[in-house]
């Protein structure tokens, strides 16, 4: 098997290390997950739906990027991973980011009410 540092995709179309990393185990993709979520930065991405399923095994380990994501200047890719991401996340995992979620929801940024992260972070709080 290859080292998994080698199969984190390469450019938006990579479905090559896409299918590689389909055959790799969680130990072996867990190092790499923040390097991952760098390709959820835009849904419109081929690969992008392809690389939220293989992030979806994971639990708690998704925690430190989502918060890292949530804590950044880009709005844009926020709003991917609220829309895209987090809606899709069990409650459990959800709990972990509720202090994210309602500082988003209560206090945007300029750029993050034009994206209505607050908006988005409201509905998932409320679900």
């Amino acid at each position: 098997m290859a080292n998994p540092h080698d199969l984190i995709p390469k450019h938006k179309s990579d479905f090559d290390s896409i299918n590689q990393l389909k055959l790799c185990s969680k130990e072996e993709i867990r190092p790499i997950i923040p390097e991952l979520f760098t390709w959820l930065q835009d849904s419109n991405w081929p690969i992008s739906a392809e690389v939220r399923n293989i992030l979806f095994q994971f639990d708690m380990e998704l925690i430190p990027v989502i918060r890292q994501i949530l804590n950044s200047n880009d709005s844009s890719w926020k709003y991917f991973v609220l829309i895209h991401f987090c809606k899709q996340l069990p409650n459990a995992l959800l709990e972990k980011l509720t202090y994210e979620l309602n500082r988003l929801s209560t206090n945007p940024n300029e750029n993050d009410k034009l994206e209505e992260i607050d908006q988005i972070a409201k509905e998932i709080l409320n679900d």
